[in-house]
């Protein structure tokens, strides 16, 4: 374990290191410590305001006046997400797609729950439909089983981490409150209002989607090139630079019309469509997808980063996007809404001035959205570490 792994808990972890599991450990399978009880069934209909939270696979899906577990206890998915583990810290309903656990001898419940996410139920789904967790091959996963003081120090060091995470969290939410309502205070400024369209930079192909049809086939698509772009690498006012689809360097100066560019502005108009993001400076050479909208901005008179903030999480401006929809809900985007699009303009200065806001706020939601992947990647190595025994909490 690395000592990254162990400055994260407060305080920092004083352990030992190990060469295998304590003789004291015992190996055990699911079924020796615990049973899968089934979940009962409550209609909608059956669900109503109350203090009793219901749960599904996937989380809490209603509230009951009513508890069929009446402490709290563990939930995990048995059809649709199967093998999720979830925690409920008072009296709760689990609906039929779950299992809740009951334990057949004295266990700390933290570090059941840990030991319970390192088994990795979901990865034990068999079927061809919904997903779904088999109750007795589950009973069969071994796990390792600590003395109960020992479960209990390992789930107090867990605790720890999961407080530290939770304080990162705070913070993170913090300055995305505080970023949206200072945002939200610039567009109430009074700006001019303007047609996006007439943002766009003065080149061939401003706004661009594509290549379709037999213009790119999926046999021309290879392990290794030019990256070929799509909704994987567009999220929220975040670019993410992990390329799986390349073109021949031949095939790219066929499409050259696609190519994107730093500072453009991508939306997604398949998937979760909408999302939009910046394209950073050093993307390189690649080339735009059919999945997304590539925009190339006139930055001398608007900021990218301001666009896509708007089209991201403005309210004026997302009405605008579900208004074009049927239902209010975004199922495409078309060329059309993107261009008609009305922006505020500010002056060139007030341009520069938010722009240098937003990207200060982003920066710190940067900072922390970096020290909370580094916590949980170090989490995981430090969960693995105790739930294996080759590190020890001493008593």
């Amino acid at each position: 374990m690395s000592g990254e792994a162990l400055a994260i808990c407060n305080p920092p972890l004083q352990v030992e290191l190990v060469s295998g599991p304590p003789p004291e450990w015992r190996q055990v399978t699911l079924r020796d410590v615990i049973a899968l009880e089934y979940g009962r069934s409550l209609p909608d209909k059956s669900r109503q305001p109350g203090s009793v939270p219901v749960y599904g696979s996937n989380g809490v899906v209603g509230w009951h006046d009513e508890a069929l577990v009446p402490s709290g206890g563990i939930i995990i998915g048995r059809k649709g997400t199967a093998g999720s583990v979830t925690v409920s810290p008072d009296p709760f309903w689990p609906i039929d797609t779950t299992y809740f656990v009951k334990a057949r001898q004295n266990l700390d419940w933290d570090w059941l729950a840990a030991t319970l996410h390192h088994a990795r139920l979901n990865e034990l789904n068999e079927a061809t439909g919904v997903p779904g967790l088999n109750r007795d091959k589950a009973y069969l996963q071994p796990i390792l089983l600590p003395p109960l003081d020992e479960q209990r120090r390992i789930a107090e060091v867990l605790r720890s981490v999961d407080e530290a995470i939770a304080a990162n969290e705070t913070l993170l939410d913090g300055v995305r409150s505080v970023k949206q309502g200072t945002m939200e205070e610039v567009l109430s400024g009074g700006f001019t209002e303007v047609r996006l369209e007439t943002l766009l930079a003065e080149t061939r192909y401003p706004m661009r989607s594509g290549p379709f049809g037999s213009a790119l086939l999926k046999s021309e698509l290879h392990p290794e090139g030019v990256p070929f772009l799509g909704i994987d690498n567009v999220h929220v006012e975040r670019f993410v630079p992990v390329y799986r689809r390349f073109v021949s360097e031949e095939k790219y100066r066929e499409l050259s019309r696609y190519t994107v560019y730093p500072g453009d502005v991508m939306v997604t108009i398949m998937g979760t469509v909408g999302r939009c993001c910046v394209v950073p400076p050093n993307v390189g050479t690649a080339i735009s997808s059919k999945h997304v909208w590539t925009l190339t901005i006139d930055q001398s008179r608007y900021s990218p980063a301001w666009l896509a903030w708007q089209i991201n999480h403005s309210r004026p401006v997302l009405e605008q996007l579900r208004g074009s929809a049927q239902g209010g809900i975004m199922s495409a985007i078309s060329s059309g809404t993107l261009r008609d699009l009305m922006v505020p303009l500010p002056s060139p200065t007030e341009v520069r001035e938010i722009e240098d806001l937003l990207l200060s706020f982003n920066a710190q939601i940067a900072v922390l959205e970096a020290e909370r992947d580094q916590a949980n990647t170090l989490k995981a190595a430090l969960m693995s570490d105790l739930l294996s025994g080759r590190v020890r909490v001493p008593a």
